[in-house]
């Protein structure tokens, strides 16, 4: 990145407002959620169901993935938990921040807490993606600034943090934000142990319920474990391939993996793949989507063109 666009990503991160300060919000209130639970009698239920049966074309909240081609095959409804994994560098992060991107644009307040990275980071790669290459123009940058404000938080968090915390700042975000698209990247930075499955099918489950409660979607990004053999990360993992209990993927209301050739050795052949591995709404298509990968804007496309996200 040349100086000059340094400086004006810079500029931009100083005038954005979305940066959620850990050590100005009393998370107390937030740790534990008042436990209110009903018992509805099914009858209760049933002019829902006949509203429903009766309205094909109602309306169903959530988010189509960015691309055309996935959306008479995945749909993500809202409140449920999405678990996004891959080999190390094949880009689950990247895809996932274009699929928040493409959220703000279909109208979702989004927030990203990002352990891995600094939160200028993270706005620095939302910039290039958004703007479409990696040398904006100052017009670019403002375009994005204005495409972001109000829809794009991010939690100013570095390094490990507990598993209650998280789970304060979505509720947190989702009741005095109005989030509706949340981030947790990764499971590896939450102090949830490797080889404690138990507690890790329990932080899973403490995602559904409060993905459930608060109406807002859970985005999980999960590492693989290191496959041995000859073929290794040439090829494609699976959800059994997630590093730590089988619950991850199990208890996960739909599993997204992605691979990227990065080899090249058939240039026919799609340069990254979108496995979904599991999808539990009203699509419920399994399989592979192949996609390009434009360099520049760190984007996976359909074309060999990078999408923009405003006029």
């Amino acid at each position: 990145m040349s100086q000059g666009n340094a400086s004006l990503i810079d500029r931009a991160i100083n005038r954005f407002q979305g940066i959620i300060d850990g050590k100005t919000v009393d998370w107390e209130k937030y740790l534990e959620p008042s436990d209110v639970s009903r018992v509805i009698p099914a009858e209760a239920l049933s002019d829902r169901l006949k509203q429903r049966l009766a309205a094909s074309s109602e309306v169903v909240e959530g988010l189509a993935l960015p691309w055309p081609k996935t959306h008479d095959k995945v749909f993500i409804q809202r409140g449920k938990v999405c678990v996004w994994t891959g080999w190390s560098h094949h880009g689950k992060t990247a895809m996932l921040k274009q699929c928040m991107a493409s959220a703000i644009y279909q109208g979702e307040k989004v927030c990203i807490a990002s352990m891995e990275e600094t939160v200028a980071d993270v706005f620095e790669d939302m910039a290039y993606l958004c703007c479409g290459t990696s040398s904006p123009k100052l017009s670019d940058v403002d375009e994005f600034s204005a495409f972001v404000t109000g829809k794009l938080w991010l939690y100013d968090q570095e390094g490990s943090i507990n598993s209650k915390r998280i789970q304060a700042v979505i509720r947190y975000a989702a009741k005095e934000l109005g989030i509706s698209q949340f981030v947790i990247d990764s499971l590896m930075m939450l102090k949830v142990g490797r080889d404690d499955y138990d507690a890790q099918a329990e932080f899973v489950g403490d995602l559904k319920s409060i993905a459930k409660d608060t109406n807002c979607t859970i985005h999980l990004v999960a590492h693989m474990r290191k496959r041995e053999g000859k073929t290794g990360e040439d090829v494609p993992g699976s959800q059994h391939d997630i590093s730590g209990g089988h619950e991850i993927g199990s208890k996960a209301d739909y599993v997204f993996n992605v691979w990227r050739d990065k080899q090249r050795k058939d240039p026919n052949q799609p340069a990254a793949i979108l496995g979904v591995d599991k999808q539990r709404g009203r699509k419920n298509w399994i399989g592979k989507i192949g996609l390009n990968h434009h360099a520049d804007s760190r984007q996976f496309t359909e074309t060999l063109f990078p999408q923009r996200f405003w006029k």
